[in-house]
């Protein structure tokens, strides 16, 4: 798990681009400078997340923030369990006013485990079948797809300490050794690090491993992944898919590989256009080529969206995002820092840019390329402007409500040519517009 102390100058500042993507609600916490990440999404309108002090990450709370209106509003709560000294590993939130969380110790002798709610976060009860009973264990986190679930710690008695439940959490069965791959020497997995779909679900490892079942839990394959640690200190990654097969890496310095095989193996991806993916944090939207990525580092801090899985991507803001998750095109969220009780802590997503059918994405296409003097377009969509950027993300040409451009004008070389749905010029740069594709385009 990774923390950032909040540098308040960066958190308020937001950018007009911002608002053609994310608006920003309240978290509701009374302290001041709460981040949120971990977050959870578990139906169209409720979804959980883990507050942390963003002044002294090192102090240990027991915090959460939830939604049950689709981000309209966040009501701030406590993770009552009974015991300071446990860490929030993650929390998972099973729809309604259910929800589970995974916590670990932070002192020697005291135990963690899973608890559970009913009651929207008024009242938690620690499941005992989830035993984490011996002296080292404890959960990296917990997750259920409806009544089935599954939570996994780091290996005891030489495995992986996995257990899986099909009643809620009523009772669970540790999987047994046969079932999973054999540790590494000096293996771990990380808090809240892991990801899933469908009946998918993947864990990643310090040994830059990848855990991958299938089927809920019951049996797992592990595949090296192209990093050599999840979570170290010079190298460290985030991992999402999109469906049972396709999925994203992001390291810490910004570069992606890509899997068509749930992970088996992975391919460097050749990234351009105006902007660049951050290395923090990394969500597809499920079912699709969409991709939001997120980056919380002072130093590398903002928000990026690619529509054609991660080969182009353009910038959203440079704010600081703690976490990012997606439950389907329409919704989306990311947390933040709060200045209040009332003002700040969350980001919503508030746009169609990832809504766009990827038929209708498919259907524009750009030609000649390359070309000399006119480009035209072919497109079963409208679309209100022609964007042309050089590669260092400079607006050199545009051209509005029209479905050709003259590139007579510009010098020979590369530029990034993108397809706008809304148009509003400002000194140079597009705010409030919709991307629907962008094309490398080669001038000769």
């Amino acid at each position: 798990m990774k923390l950032v102390l909040a540098l308040i100058a960066v958190v308020f500042t937001t950018s007009s681009v911002q608002a053609q993507f994310w608006r920003v609600e309240a978290s509701g916490f009374s302290n001041t400078s709460r981040g949120v990440n971990k977050i959870h999404i578990g139906t169209a309108t409720t979804a959980w997340g883990v507050a942390y002090d963003g002044i002294t990450p090192s102090n240990n709370i027991q915090e959460f923030v939830r939604t049950n209106d689709a981000g309209q509003s966040w009501i701030p709560g406590s993770f009552d369990l009974g015991n300071v000294n446990l860490g929030i590993s993650n929390v998972c939130d099973a729809g309604g006013t259910t929800a589970y969380v995974a916590a670990h110790p932070l002192n020697a002798g005291d135990q963690g485990g899973v608890w559970k709610t009913t009651d929207a976060g008024l009242t938690w009860t620690r499941q005992s079948g989830a035993l984490y009973q011996d002296s080292s264990s404890f959960p990296n986190f917990v997750h259920f797809f409806d009544n089935a679930g599954v939570t996994a710690g780091d290996p005891v008695n030489g495995f992986w300490e996995i257990y899986v439940s099909s009643n809620g959490g009523s009772t669970y069965t540790r999987v047994p050794s046969a079932n999973i791959p054999a540790v590494l020497p000096g293996e771990f997995g990380y808090f809240g690090q892991y990801t899933y779909y469908g009946n998918n679900i993947w864990f990643t490892t310090s040994k830059g491993r990848i855990i991958h079942s299938s089927d809920r839990g019951v049996n797992w394959t592990a595949y090296q992944s192209p990093l050599s640690d999840f979570g170290g200190t010079s190298v460290f990654g985030d991992i999402s898919f999109a469906d049972s097969n396709k999925g994203i890496i992001q390291d810490n310095n910004g570069n992606l590989y890509r899997t068509n095989d749930s992970g088996a193996t992975w391919q460097g991806i050749n990234i351009s256009g105006t902007g660049f993916p951050y290395g923090d944090f990394i969500a597809y939207v499920p079912d699709s080529n969409r991709i939001v990525s997120c980056g919380q580092r002072t130093t590398y801090s903002g928000s990026s969206y690619s529509l054609d899985d991660g080969v182009t991507w353009i910038n959203i803001d440079t704010n600081q995002h703690l976490d990012v998750a997606f439950f389907n095109e329409d919704t989306g969220y990311s947390g933040g820092f709060n200045i209040s009780s009332t003002v700040d802590g969350m980001f919503v997503y508030d746009s169609n840019v990832l809504n766009l059918a990827e038929e209708e994405q498919a259907s524009l296409t750009m030609f000649p390329n390359p070309a000399t003097d006119i480009v035209r377009f072919t497109t079963a969509t409208s679309f209100d402007a022609i964007m042309i950027y050089d590669l260092n993300g400079r607006v050199v040409k545009q051209e509005f409500n029209e479905e050709e451009i003259s590139i007579s004008d510009l010098k020979t070389g590369t530029y990034l040519l993108t397809i706008e749905s809304k148009e509003a010029l400002n000194g140079g740069k597009m705010v409030n517009s919709t991307s629907y594709k962008t094309f490398k385009l080669v001038k000769i």
